[in-house]
């Protein structure tokens, strides 16, 4: 139900968003990869002359995301959820599903606090494409909402059911609807593995 409330409340921010947002560049900010070895052979490649530089929004587990105004968005890992982890009366994946949790964390290096109910995410299949479905495990969930003040982070989770058929790895999203916001942007996605 609070994600229900959260998903329609940011539908409302959206339709409520200045067009002015919109106008300008499409880049929303910036990816910050987290230190690996192989990162040095995967070091991003100079666009060719007659090529535009793409937003670099298609990020790994681990990575962080900065927004314009220094807002960070950093997804820490993708676990799978354990029969210790449901309550007697949590929302339970199927036997032929796969639960897990992704936990992600959002600090504010704005000026100003930040009203994280204006804040979309989202799970997704990435070996086959499967859809996932919403679970609730209490035991170490962390809903995201309310106010960010600044200098501030706080870690979030959200808990997700994928058919086994479709594999293990997932894409996350995380769609941001307020007022700092281009709506012309490209959303920040991270891909992992259910570990």
């Amino acid at each position: 139900m609070i994600r229900l409330r959260t998903a329609l409340a940011a539908a409302a921010a959206v339709a409520l968003l200045p067009l002015t947002a919109a106008c300008g560049d499409t880049e929303q900010g910036t990816a910050e990869r987290a230190a690996t070895e192989k990162q040095a052979d995967d070091a991003p490649k100079e666009p060719a002359a007659d090529e535009e530089p793409a937003e670099d929004t298609e990020l790994a587990v681990g990575d962080g995301f900065r927004y314009k105004d220094g807002v960070k968005v950093t997804v820490t890992k993708v676990s799978k959820l354990k029969a210790a982890d449901f309550g007697e009366y949590d929302v339970k994946p199927e036997a032929d599903q796969t639960g897990f949790r992704v936990s992600w964390d959002i600090t504010n290096g704005s000026k100003k606090p930040i009203d994280l109910d204006a804040w979309g995410f989202d799970a997704q299949g990435a070996t086959t494409g499967g859809t996932t479905e919403p679970v609730f495990a209490e035991n170490g969930s962390r809903l995201m909402g309310g106010r960010l003040a600044p200098a501030k982070t706080g870690t979030f989770t959200s808990e997700y059911a994928l058919p086994k058929a479709d594999g293990l790895d997932i894409v996350f999203t995380m769609t941001r609807m307020d007022e700092n916001m281009n709506i012309l942007a490209e959303d920040p996605h991270w891909t992992g593995s259910i570990k």
